[in-house]
């Protein structure tokens, strides 16, 4: 989910993710995560990194554009980095091509298979 702001209400957040704040911490459906810290100031506003951390899902964030990608539910694992690991592949010309010569720059990486 993309997001431009880190403060948005209990509602909103239901709109967009299906995780609802109840008593028990966030539930969605049947399922409850207990929260360990409150996510909810005096105002009604609710700190979206902080419950992105309680329910484990990863956020990244953009700050040229000012925006911020949260999620997908990580069912207990999550990606704890955006660090590439080091990898060198063939080009089309059979040139073994280091991928960390392009540290530094966003990269997408498209990959197909045949089976």
């Amino acid at each position: 989910m993309i997001i431009d702001r880190l403060d948005m209400t209990a509602d909103e957040f239901h709109r967009l993710t299906g995780w609802e704040l109840k008593p028990e911490g966030a539930c969605k459906d049947e399922r409850c995560v207990p929260l360990a810290a409150p996510v909810q100031d005096a105002g009604g506003r609710l700190d979206v990194a902080g419950l992105a951390d309680g329910l484990h899902m990863p956020m990244a964030h953009d700050a040229t554009h000012g925006l911020w990608a949260l999620g997908p539910e990580s069912g207990g694992r999550v990606l704890d980095t955006a660090r590439m690991p080091d990898l060198a592949l063939p080009d089309f010309g059979g040139q073994v091509f280091d991928v960390a010569s392009l540290r530094g720059r966003k990269v997408l990486l498209l990959a197909w298979a045949s089976w």
